[in-house]
């Protein structure tokens, strides 16, 4: 009995000797790398761009003078002053193109390709000229000058109103309700206009549009949407706002597509092919 215990205990610490020895632990997997996430996309630049909207061209020997807007221009002599109808337009290599003529007399056409490049006065000192005029009177022969520029938004780049975008608070969100006053009012209210500041309609089938002449005057034209009628058109006092007024100007595209240095403007067309006005927000104008 004793040598069976002595021969146990021997065999139990060798089997304790053979026992292997754990695994280590094994190791854990790396995180898996952070997702970077992607750089958002940069806003979508909608500012319309600034353009040479209209030019003052003048040459020596003989002197001469042109004051080029999109829709016509003066040309001054020595002999005379002449109003021109035509049309300014944009051609390759940033030059630009007016062809015009008096109202009724297209045999004394005026044609001037305006040039971009620094251009020098012959006959005076100074700092040079951006553009350079090469132009032809009546079609005699072509006399050179030099222009300065007048610039101003792209009227051309410029996005076509949509009411559905409007807030609740943009009078021009009821502007198809009420283009039909405002076109009445700014023809044959007896007011010089160069902006509607607002319109709004009124009870018994009415609206009204306010007017602004070119001294900053303001005037309330009550238009009968029936029949088309202006029931009355009264001066507005300096104190008397209506809500959101100014903001934006409407500005008629009659009187020839404004200028325009600062804001955001939309052109006006309400469904058909010719722009019949001009939102603009005067937003950052100062």
């Amino acid at each position: 009995m004793k040598t069976r215990l002595l021969a146990l205990a021997l065999v139990i610490p060798l089997a304790a000797c053979r026992q292997e020895a754990p695994a280590p632990a094994a190791e854990a997997p790396p995180p898996p790398p952070m997702a970077t996430a992607p750089e958002p996309a940069p806003p979508e630049d909608t500012a319309v761009p600034t353009v040479p909207r209209a030019f003052l061209c003048r040459g020596n020997e003989p002197f001469w003078s042109l004051d080029i807007t999109a829709d016509r221009a003066l040309l001054k002599t020595p002999d005379a002053e002449t109003e021109l109808q035509g049309e300014l337009a944009a051609a390759d290599g940033g030059s630009f193109r007016f062809t015009g003529a008096p109202e009724g007399s297209p045999e004394e056409s005026v044609a001037t390709l305006i040039a971009p490049g620094q251009c020098f006065d012959t006959m005076a000192d100074g700092p040079a000229f951006p553009f350079s005029a090469q132009a032809s009177f009546g079609g005699g022969a072509p006399v050179n000058g030099c222009c300065s520029a007048e610039m101003g938004l792209d009227l051309d780049a410029a996005p076509v109103f949509e009411a559905a975008g409007k807030p609740d608070t943009d009078w021009t969100r009821r502007l198809a309700e009420l283009d039909e006053a405002i076109g009445r009012c700014v023809q044959d209210a007896g007011v010089v206009t160069v902006a509607v500041t607002s319109a709004w309609p009124m009870n018994r089938g009415k609206a009204g549009v306010r007017l602004r002449d070119p001294g900053d005057a303001r005037f309330d034209c009550i238009v009968d949407l029936g029949s088309g009628k202006i029931d009355n058109v009264t001066a507005v006092a300096a104190d008397d706002r209506v809500p959101n007024e100014g903001h934006p100007l409407w500005l008629p595209a009659g009187n020839g597509p404004p200028i325009l240095g600062c804001g955001r403007v939309e052109r006006v067309m309400l469904g058909g092919d010719a722009v019949v006005g001009y939102l603009h927000y005067t937003d950052g104008c100062g």
